[in-house]
């Protein structure tokens, strides 16, 4: 889950992320990337934290695809770290104030709508928040600190996260508690 280190898995993620927000892996990518500011940001994303697990040798590049990802940061008030480590099949509907500190693990297809934010619980804080697979933040949902959130899950809008959180529920609320426990259809 740290991030592409080939170009073809850079391409794999990208194909995914356009998968993610709804798009066929060839026809659409144009499009997508021209009319959907957060799947633009996204390329951006991949392509610079690739060139930055490249290492030295790839710097240039880097500092070039980090200028463009930096344009995109303010242009969409984006503030996603590259450092931060991103499953493929991340989706942004909409832009907006958008926070993920460099410590934030996330699994794969994770989709963040505007005013999300990873933070901090303490100034010195070293560690982040670890996101399962498939899960949802819904607007304004807040996650502060070292905590863990399993997959399958869906957060409430303005949700504020400050416990682990099992697999398979719908959180909601201030702080944010489980409301309904999922059917994975296992049984």
């Amino acid at each position: 889950m740290s991030g592409p280190s080939s170009f073809k898995e850079l391409k794999h993620y990208i194909r995914q992320d356009l998968r993610w927000v709804g798009g066929h892996p060839y026809r659409s990518f144009i499009s997508r990337y021209l009319f959907e500011p957060g799947f633009r940001f996204i390329v951006w994303l991949r392509i610079t934290r690739y060139f930055f697990l490249k290492g030295k040798a790839w710097f240039l590049l880097f500092l070039l695809a980090r200028f463009r990802y930096k344009h995109l940061e303010y242009k969409f008030s984006f503030d996603i770290s590259f450092q931060a480590q991103i499953g493929p099949g991340l989706s942004i509907a909409h832009y907006g104030y958008i926070i993920v500190s460099s410590n934030t693990k996330i699994g794969a297809n994770c989709s963040l709508k505007p005013g999300v934010v990873f933070g901090k619980k303490l100034t010195r804080q070293t560690g982040g928040a670890v996101v399962g697979d498939n899960v949802e933040f819904g607007v304004g949902s807040k996650v502060v600190g070292d905590v863990t959130i399993g997959s399958n899950v869906i957060v409430g809008a303005n949700a504020v996260i400050v416990k682990d959180i099992p697999d398979n529920c719908v959180v909601a609320g201030v702080p944010a508690k489980v409301i309904r426990f999922l059917n994975t259809g296992d049984n």
